[in-house]
């Protein structure tokens, strides 16, 4: 299984969002505006916009000339903000734990290969992490 659609509609949303404010100067966007550019439903938009906001990335103005700008210099934001912000604690991998190891032959064996395969795992989600963390959206 693969993570959800939304972290690269959050994505598209923050650097549509600062593409458009610094053509316009800080601006405030409409939803409606986002979602018709973007292709995006307007129910995705405001889901993706209602948790960016409350990570802090996104800042949201009610009435006629309001929308959503961002909250932070897009030289500030990192691609581990977005994918944290959207997939919150989620784990990259996922393991099947419920068998039981006493039911093989060799068990050392057995316990040997899933340590050995989380420890790789957990090794690679660190990596992907890290290269995430080093990335702002201004770098891509």
């Amino acid at each position: 299984m693969s993570y959800s659609i939304a972290f690269s509609q959050a994505l598209e949303i923050i650097t549509y969002i600062n593409a458009k404010s610094e053509e316009q100067q800080n601006q405030y966007l409409s939803i409606q505006k986002i979602a018709d550019s973007l292709s995006i439903p307007v129910p995705s938009v405001k889901k993706i916009s209602v948790i960016l906001k409350k990570s802090g990335l996104l800042d949201s103005k009610t009435g006629t000339t309001g929308g959503l700008k961002l909250q932070k210099k897009i030289d500030d934001i990192t691609l581990y903000d977005v994918f944290y912000a959207i997939e919150m604690d989620n784990p990259v991998f996922k393991f099947h734990t419920d068998f039981d190891v006493n039911s093989f032959q060799n068990k050392k064996k057995v316990q040997n290969w899933i340590d050995n395969t989380t420890k790789t795992l957990e090794v690679a989600e660190k990596a992907m992490f890290d290269v995430l963390k080093n990335t702002t959206l201004r770098g891509l």
